[in-house]
């Protein structure tokens, strides 16, 4: 494998690193100012926001990506029951 490969990789893997750990601030936050209710699952949230995110980008492709991140966040926040 080339040096250059490899790099990259690492430079991928930092990058990945990095945003996984800004998500995880995000629910700790999100956990500590009581926007979860309290008998979830502890990772439930960090399980489900990805897969909210790979629908959204497969079912919504006519969406803007702001107008499909405040339709994961809606539902993340508040499911799909009547308001």
């Amino acid at each position: 494998m080339e040096l250059t490969r490899l790099r990259s990789h690492e430079a991928i893997r930092e990058r990945r690193d990095a945003l996984i750990r800004e998500v995880d601030a995000f629910l700790n936050r999100a956990a500590d100012e009581g926007l979860f209710c309290a008998d979830i699952p502890a990772g439930w949230p960090g399980a489900l926001l990805p897969q909210l995110m790979q629908l959204a980008s497969q079912e919504l492709p006519d969406l803007t990506a702001a107008q499909a991140a405040d339709v994961v966040v809606d539902t993340f926040l508040r499911g799909l029951g009547a308001r």
